[in-house]
């Protein structure tokens, strides 16, 4: 055992956590007392320099990891601490003190200790910041291009009078080295891994051409294109592609011109592609819609991408919808459909652009048609946007229930107590605002993140971190929940309480109380009562009754929210995103007048609550439009479960037509579950039997696998549409 007799430098408790597993905090302690931007980028090439590669498989694409680690790129396995590229700095104060009394090697304990101390009271963050690089801007320009004009900004005058400035330029050039001796260990790996097969040779000798060129110099063609993307895809922790089939187009067009690619080889390596996002965890990737100049973005490349995607749970693929699309293009989408991935889900494409011009967003008709989506399904734009995603949550139903207990039996009139019950939303808005713009400055303050203020604009142009405002455009997406559990529970109390003609304010009040009374006691003894509120309106079968309620309470959030500009710049938007939360989030929500006992899930999406639209597809679908979806571009997300027999023969029509007037009545998303119940039903009771059985949960598509029992009994609720 080696001993410790003086104090450690900081470079040499780098070398010693290097040693001892802990990458990324290597170089951010070895940098103490420089800018934290300075820090993390070290920090990051540190790791970069360091960590152990995957092996090279004989594959089109690589790197194609990490394997098993999700989006922790930035981490190694036995690490404490690492980085990640929503929550920055990342780490564990007990693990990491443990690790160093576990730790054999004195000097290394030492540096962990070390560490440890630094970590400990570290400001953490909340909050989820999913982003989209500049693809086509690296492969255009290079990095080299990037590197100049890093140079020529840091040679600029006002870098000399902005510390800041200098701050950022010193750590992206530390990230651009970082970059490059990563690339050159990927270079010297797939020089020393001749392959056995000859298509394996064939891709090796590809990588290794393509790579002399990218990603430090502009693309020439599809291979080059899609090698360089790989990589700038895993540098920034396989995130999302954002529009893949535009900024890949050319490339595509030029090499199918030059008879270098076939449509078939090109699906294949989209394939590849989608299967290192779905290994990696990653998330979402845009295609079709419009492009600047008004005219149609959807192209072969983009059917390719639908097919690619044919039985697979990820990515997130976001079909934008223009006026006009190709015969084949809704083909493959149906194929792909009812091949079981829950892919692709659909977008209004007219829809969203009016709702973005409506926002205030202040995003130019050009940048207009970048509009994308990142992790499941937030709304941002391709390259150029820092989009708080998602920034926070607000939990109606929990609020609804509180509201209840305090006000409903002082209120004579059903309109009274909803007058009161948006006072308290829009206290609880106010109080969330507050801390989310007071993580939004922690972040700035304490976790920069120097991969994006390298590829995104404009943060090198502005001189200005990432999380500090760089971006060209800001705004932050919130997850409204439950709005379905809110309308059926008030659409409950104004039949059940006070009636459909008015009841006196002695009656009021005494049914109130007996209300209130069995959401105490969750229903236990006040059966009969729980039977007559389930049997009020529900949202999602087209009953003006409930739906005009869904109208104005969702309203009255995605306008409140939108009276708030982040810190950070922007504005709050509103989002129904509940991917698997939802059970979770129903579990602290006591009774609901809807008849929902406490600690059930809530509604899974921004359509009707799991197994309530019994009424049709064209019912629960009209009820959705209710919602004004253009205020809440965030996204709305909207479940529906189809019969396969839709996706068969005359039947495809049909259910375009009903898209397509979904999408005219002002709905703005829409993603399918293809499934029978008997299958379902099937994999319930035995579950490890199922396990490639993927399932569209409330944002992304899922292996049944892994959702827990009570998301699977959910799902099992959804109503089946034929």
């Amino acid at each position: 055992m080696t001993t410790v007799s003086r104090e450690m430098t900081a470079e040499e408790i780098g070398e010693n956590l290097v040693g001892a597993g802990e990458l990324f905090a290597a170089g951010w302690r070895a940098a103490a007392g420089e800018a934290p931007v300075v820090r993390f980028a070290r920090g990051m090439a540190t790791h970069l320099r360091e960590v152990e590669l995957s092996p090279y498989r004989g594959t089109r694409l690589y790197p194609v990891g990490p394997e098993g680690s999700g989006d922790l790129l930035y981490t190694v396995p036995g690490a404490t601490t690492g980085f990640h590229y929503c929550l920055g700095l990342i780490y564990d104060v007990e693990a990491l003190r443990h690790k160093a009394e576990e730790c054999r090697e004195e000097s290394q304990a030492a540096a962990l200790r070390a560490l440890a101390e630094a970590l400990d009271g570290y400001p953490r963050v909340g909050g989820w910041t999913h982003a989209i690089p500049n693809y086509g801007r690296v492969l255009a320009e290079g990095l080299e291009g990037y590197r100049e004009r890093i140079l020529g900004a840091q040679a600029g005058p006002a870098t000399a009078l902005e510390p800041e400035r200098a701050e950022l330029y010193a750590a992206l050039l530390i990230l651009l080295e970082g970059i490059a001796e990563y690339h050159a260990r990927v270079v010297a790996l797939l020089e020393s891994s001749p392959q056995e097969t000859a298509e394996g040779e064939a891709n090796r000798a590809r990588l290794r051409a393509a790579y002399a060129q990218v990603p430090f110099r502009p693309a020439r063609g599809f291979a080059e294109a899609m090698i360089g993307t790989c990589l700038v895809l895993h540098l920034d922790g396989t995130d999302n592609l954002g529009r893949f089939d535009q900024f890949m187009r050319p490339y595509y067009e030029e090499s199918r011109a030059a008879g270098e690619i076939t449509p078939e080889e090109a699906r294949e390596w989209i394939g590849e592609m989608w299967g290192k996002i779905d290994r990696a965890a990653g998330w979402n990737v845009a295609i079709g819609g419009l492009q600047a100049d008004g005219s149609n973005a959807v192209s072969e490349l983009t059917r390719l991408c639908i097919e690619a995607a044919t039985g697979r749970r990820r990515p997130n693929l976001a079909l934008r919808i223009p006026p006009e699309m190709p015969e084949e293009v809704w083909e493959a989408t149906f194929d792909c459909l009812a091949s079981g991935g829950g892919l692709p889900a659909l977008y209004n494409e007219r829809e969203y652009r009016r709702a973005i011009r409506a926002a205030h967003l202040n995003v130019s008709e050009k940048d207009l048609a970048d509009f994308a989506f990142g992790g499941c399904t937030e709304l941002m734009v391709h390259g150029k946007s820092n989009v708080g995603s998602l920034e926070g949550d607000l939990n109606l139903p929990l609020v609804m229930v509180d509201s209840l207990q305090a006000r409903l039996g002082e209120c004579e009139r059903f309109e009274d107590f909803l007058a009161g019950l948006k006072q308290d939303f829009a206290a609880y808005i106010r109080g969330s605002v507050e801390q989310w713009d007071s993580n939004q400055e922690s972040k700035a303050a304490h976790h920069p993140l120097p991969m994006r203020s390298l590829l995104i604009d404009d943060c090198l142009d502005n001189g200005r971190e990432y999380n500090a405002g760089g971006a060209r455009y800001n705004w932050c997406i919130v997850n409204v929940m439950g709005l379905a559990n809110v309308a059926d529970s008030l659409a409950a109390v104004k039949q059940v309480v006070y009636g459909t003609t008015g009841v006196s304010p002695v009656e009021a009040r005494a049914k109130a109380e007996n209300l209130l009374a069995a959401l105490r006691d969750d229903f236990a003894g006040h059966e009969a009562l729980q039977r007559r509120l389930k049997a009020a309106p529900h949202f999602g079968n087209d009953d003006p009754y409930v739906d005009e309620i869904m109208r104005e309470v969702s309203t009255f959030v995605f306008e409140e929210l939108r009276r708030y500009a982040p810190w950070r710049g922007g504005r709050y938007l509103g989002a129904c995103l509940m991917f698997v939360t939802y059970a979770g989030y129903g579990k602290p929500v006591g009774a609901t007048p809807d008849g929902r006992h406490a600690g059930m899930p809530i509604a899974d999406s921004a359509g009707a609550m799991q197994g309530r639209d019994v009424s049709g597809p064209t019912a629960l679908l009209q009820s959705a439009t209710k919602i004004p979806h253009w205020l809440a571009p965030g996204t709305l997300v909207t479940n529906i479960r189809l019969s396969r027999k839709l996706f068969r023969g005359d039947q495809r029509r049909k259910l375009r037509d009903l898209l397509l007037t979904y999408f005219q009545l002002g709905g703005m998303q829409l993603q399918m579950t293809v499934v029978d119940q008997a299958t379902l039903q099937a994999a319930m009771a035995d579950p490890e039997k199922y396990g490639d059985l993927i399932i569209r949960v409330g944002g992304y598509s899922e292996y049944w696998s892994r959702l827990d029992e009570d998301l699977r009994r959910s799902i099992l609720e959804r109503v089946e549409h034929e």
